[in-house]
């Protein structure tokens, strides 16, 4: 069985370590035994769940308690521009492994050009890997277990919103708009929370219930990914954040609204219009996804245009804009698989 090193540098958020907790656990499943190193190992550990805790294909690792012990791997994954300490990197070159530098998700067309490019940081040879939602880039992590999950969701008339945001006053102009609507709203503790606490004047905890006109809110504690994604299946709308969250989101096929990590000179407003654009290429409704563009611009921050518009009017469309990127991703194939099917050119894999 082929071994594959995983690093991963958590900074502020759950977001880099769901992503390569997901692409590990899959690794996993593909019969690869997989390490993952964190610097955070308690954020990975409230993420998981059972089966990951059982599973003795895959092992999360602090990379600090095991520096002088590290014996690397025939492939090294350094996951989101993470900085790794000299003695690793050393021993890495010794080893001569395969390195990937796999990026943040973008869909800016930079992506494709820089796909699979050698790299010759740190006197390793390593390759570029781009995930992205295009033929020229690798796609998303898509596992079967969750595409199965989708096939048998509970219903088509579901009533529940999730929440998961970073501090955004927008949060309180969409749940107004869809508060004519006898809705459940999930929010799940953290930073979400605390948002919306702040802007509706409450001070809601975990396990709390509030009536918001026609809604009825609910306060979730953080849960393990497989429920969150059976919370993002049987939506109505998932209001979500980062990229770990949308990706997941965005393939339900359920409608979606992306509250981005802000960045500085607003470079996230490029990221948000680079999705559009690539949506605008797949998509057969050109109006609706300009609609969308300007919703989820003005969620951001960057209009009032919400302030105009009946989200509950444009649902119906909404949900086909939808279901029609949904499949557009999913026939990209997983970024496990395609990152498998790049490996095999530069090793025995």
């Amino acid at each position: 069985m082929k071994l594959i090193d995983v690093f991963c540098d958590v900074i502020d958020n759950f977001g880099d370590a769901g992503v390569c907790l997901r692409l590990c656990r899959d690794f996993s499943k593909k019969n690869f035994e997989v390490r993952l190193f964190c610097n955070n190992v308690n954020i990975l550990n409230k993420i998981t769940n059972s089966e990951d805790n059982s599973n003795r294909f895959l092992s999360l690792l602090s990379w600090s308690d095991n520096i002088s012990s590290y014996t690397p791997s025939e492939v090294v994954i350094q996951a989101f521009s993470v900085r790794l300490p000299e003695e690793l990197i050393k021993k890495i070159k010794t080893k001569k492994s395969i390195v990937v530098n796999l990026e943040y998700l973008t869909a800016e067309p930079f992506a494709e050009d820089c796909h699979k490019l050698p790299s010759y940081s740190d006197g390793i040879e390593s390759y570029f890997f781009f995930p992205g939602f295009t033929k020229k880039t690798g796609g998303v992590v898509i596992e079967e277990s969750f595409l199965n999950k989708i096939k048998k969701k509970k219903s088509e008339e579901s009533k529940s919103i999730t929440l998961f945001s970073y501090e955004n006053e927008k949060v309180k102009t969409v749940v107004n708009s869809l508060s004519k609507k006898n809705l459940i709203l999930n929010i799940f503790e953290g930073k979400g929370l605390n948002n919306f606490n702040n802007l509706f004047k409450l001070n809601l905890k975990t396990g709390d219930q509030f009536k918001l006109n026609e809604i009825t809110v609910n306060v979730l504690p953080m849960v393990s990914q497989d429920e969150y994604d059976s919370y993002l299946i049987d939506s109505y709308i998932n209001l979500v954040r980062g990229e770990d969250s949308i990706v997941r989101a965005m393939l339900t096929g359920n409608p979606f609204l992306w509250h981005i990590y802000p960045q500085e000179e607003n470079a996230h407003k490029v990221k948000i219009d680079a999705l559009f654009d690539r949506m605008n290429e797949v998509c057969t409704n050109k109006d609706d996804v300009e609609r969308l563009r300007k919703i989820t611009l003005s969620y951001n921050g960057f209009s009032d245009y919400l302030n105009n518009i009946d989200l509950l009017d444009f649902y119906d469309s909404w949900k086909r804009l939808s279901e029609e990127w949904s499949s557009h991703l999913i026939s990209l194939g997983s970024l496990t698989d395609n990152l498998i099917e790049f490996l095999k050119t530069k090793t025995d894999f």
